[in-house]
């Protein structure tokens, strides 16, 4: 892949969003996070209205996640469809038809003082929002909170930059709508009780004066090294804590408070203060096969296909569609792919902006050893998964600990997926 990252002028060159076209079919997958099985509550033929609930979960404490058709219109099939995250799974095929509930209708925010915590959490599951601060493990915010006030929650920490390199997504979120951000802050930080809240922000973050000026009692910006990877992950941050906040605050981060990045705390500001369903998305699409990158708010279940005809074709066309990031990403092979909860960015890639793709035989180098910020072995693994090569069960368990950010996969010769690999053992030893 291309290996030429974003810098700050990058960042300075956008000066605004614009809402994607109005797509005449979405595709909306019943897997818009980790580990959900969803029910299909409509049938073919049904119309549906913008926001209707068209499939829920509901787990063993009978919280009920849902979700929402991206637009009004008719149910037409159930297909499987392709993924961004290179997965299979069925979705709900719906066709553009009737008037919209939500969109072009201006809505006032409700005032943060008549928010009741109690209902926060519960408003979270029940609008399908999601957590995307780890990519590799989208989860419903609402979900994620009630699991960790069981193991004593404590700190909110917010990243307002990008943890990859390559993507800019979060680090714009933060910049057009930082007011917002900083409301949903003051909101979950309520919600959670929390007796701490860290911003973690990059030395070229814009709005530093916005959040030194936020209002919020017992609150810290954290600045980040962006320079050297991986520096916005979990691990990365609570050492870089510990390193220059620690000894001055009377909280502490661990890794079992709440980690949440700008674009899940913009989509908490809209469902919580603006009363909408979880239906659209800010994506940033870019690469040297489109005339010019934008960001957009796109309609959940709008293919990539769509978008590229609403921003005027290709320049030239792609070898490679990255979602995702190059760091932390996953290509895909189809523009049918429709964007989800958990897409923030898709990049077009010539030719001339793209490596050898073929996989090769491991070669036995150790360079994914000698990268890996953890110091597991991605190799081993990788054979453990792909040639059901017996190994030790600790080795097995070493892949619980990966932070997912694919440094293997990049200084691997033989281009094997090392980090999906790790991902999918990772599921398997978490669930087991």
């Amino acid at each position: 892949m291309s290996m030429v990252p974003y810098h700050s002028s990058d960042i300075k060159n956008y000066k605004t969003y614009e809402n994607s076209f109005l797509p005449k079919i979405v595709t909306i997958p019943l897997a818009q996070e980790s580990g959900y099985e969803y029910k299909i509550l409509v049938n073919r033929g049904d119309v549906v209205a913008e926001g209707d609930v068209i499939a829920s979960y509901t787990d063993e404490s009978l919280n009920t996640v849902n979700i929402h058709s991206s637009i009004p219109g008719v149910v037409e099939d159930f297909v499987p469809t392709v993924c961004p995250n290179g997965k299979f799974n069925y979705s709900i095929k719906i066709k553009l038809q009737g008037s919209f509930k939500y969109l072009g209708k201006k809505k006032e925010p409700e005032k943060p003082e008549s928010i009741f915590s109690s209902s926060v959490i519960n408003d979270l599951i029940d609008k399908g929002v999601i957590n995307t601060f780890l990519l590799s493990k989208p989860v419903n915010l609402g979900l994620e909170i009630k699991s960790l006030n069981k193991r004593k929650l404590q700190s909110l920490v917010v990243r307002l930059c990008d943890e990859d390199n390559f993507r800019i997504t979060d680090s714009l979120i933060s910049s057009f709508f930082i007011a917002e951000v900083i409301q949903a802050t003051k909101i979950i930080a309520k919600a959670i009780n929390a007796k701490g809240i860290v911003f973690v922000v990059n030395k070229t973050f814009s709005k530093m004066e916005e959040l030194q000026n936020c209002g919020i009692d017992n609150s810290r910006i954290l600045i980040i090294n962006n320079s050297k990877f991986p520096c916005g992950f979990k691990r990365e941050i609570i050492n870089e804590f510990n390193k220059s906040l620690k000894k001055s605050l009377p909280f502490r981060v661990s890794k079992n408070d709440l980690f949440v990045d700008s674009s899940t705390m913009y989509d908490v500001y809209k469902s919580i203060l603006l009363k909408l369903p979880s239906i659209d998305k800010m994506v940033h699409f870019t690469g040297n096969c489109i005339y010019s990158s934008c960001l957009l708010n796109v309609k959940l279940g709008t293919s990539i296909k769509d978008i590229v005809n609403q921003i005027g074709g290709f320049e030239k066309n792609p070898s490679l569609v990255v979602i995702n990031g190059n760091q932390t990403g996953a290509s895909v092979s189809s523009l049918d792919v429709p964007i989800t909860k958990y897409t923030k960015s898709v990049s077009f890639l010539s030719s001339k902006k793209v490596t050898d793709n073929h996989i090769y035989s491991c070669i036995n180098c150790g360079k994914c050893r000698e990268v890996c910020p953890i110091k597991i072995c991605p190799d081993v693994l990788y054979k453990y998964a792909k040639h059901d090569i017996e190994i030790d069960e600790i080795y097995l368990k070493t892949a619980t600990v990966c932070n997912s950010c694919s440094l293997c996969n990049t200084v691997c010769p033989a281009r094997l997926p090392l980090g999906q690999m790790i991902a999918t053992i990772k599921e398997k030893m978490t669930n087991k």
